[in-house]
């Protein structure tokens, strides 16, 4: 199994020159933290914690054995 949660409520998912909502900038920065995880996967990592753009903490991933 694997998850990964993404709190998007910071900064780095909003309109910069307003500080508003924007579907636009929120999947900018969900594709660049899930290029991230993708590649900590290839380097062999299990799990991890997801930091925005501005470096602060929002979310974790992690890959589970299913039983």
């Amino acid at each position: 199994m694997f998850r990964m949660e993404i709190e998007t409520d910071g900064a780095a998912f909003k309109d910069p020159e307003t500080g508003g909502e924007d579907k636009a900038f929120e999947g900018i920065e969900i594709s660049r933290i899930m290029r991230k995880v993708a590649a900590e996967l290839r380097e062999g990592k299990e799990s991890g914690s997801i930091m925005d753009l501005n470096g602060n903490k929002v979310g974790y991933w992690t890959r589970e054995d299913e039983e």
